[in-house]
């Protein structure tokens, strides 16, 4: 894999919860959701190094969001509950930080990624689920395609 690095490579979008929900459902895209903590140093590794190296297969196949797993305060919707964003987190089976998790165009569950995960092992996942390949045939038939 080459990951180059260019000037508009910082420029990735994040939407808020809720925005990312209706943008994915009126784009029929998956979401990609960030969970996060302010203390944690490898959350903020994924979002300064890992994910500006996957611009191209992130703004090409999902919208993405951010949760602070932290954050009891604040309220989004969700499955038509409003529950704050450690809830959310909860609910979406993330258990640590960092977390991906990847929902359908209908904000449905489809997998979660715990701990730091480097650009390389994260690439082919987001192909797999962005391409909706997941939809007709399991991981290992998709990467002896890939390869």
């Amino acid at each position: 894999y080459s990951f180059a690095l260019s000037a508009q490579t910082q420029n990735i979008t994040w939407h808020s919860f809720e925005d990312a929900l209706v943008i994915a459902d009126s784009t029929d895209s998956p979401i990609l959701v960030d969970i996060w903590a302010p203390w944690c140093g490898w959350c903020h590794k994924m979002r300064r190094e890992v994910y500006p190296k996957l611009q191209d297969v992130l703004d090409q196949n999902f919208v993405l969001t951010r949760l602070n797993r932290d954050d009891n305060r604040s309220k989004v919707n969700f499955n038509g509950q409003q529950l704050s964003p450690l809830q959310v987190a909860q609910q979406l089976r993330a258990r640590q930080v960092p977390t991906i998790v990847l929902l359908n165009s209908n904000g449905e569950y489809l997998l979660h990624l715990p701990g730091f995960r480097k650009a390389q092992a994260l690439q082919p996942i987001l192909k797999f689920v962005g391409s909706e390949a997941y939809k007709h045939q399991n991981f290992t038939q998709f990467r002896q395609h890939l390869e």
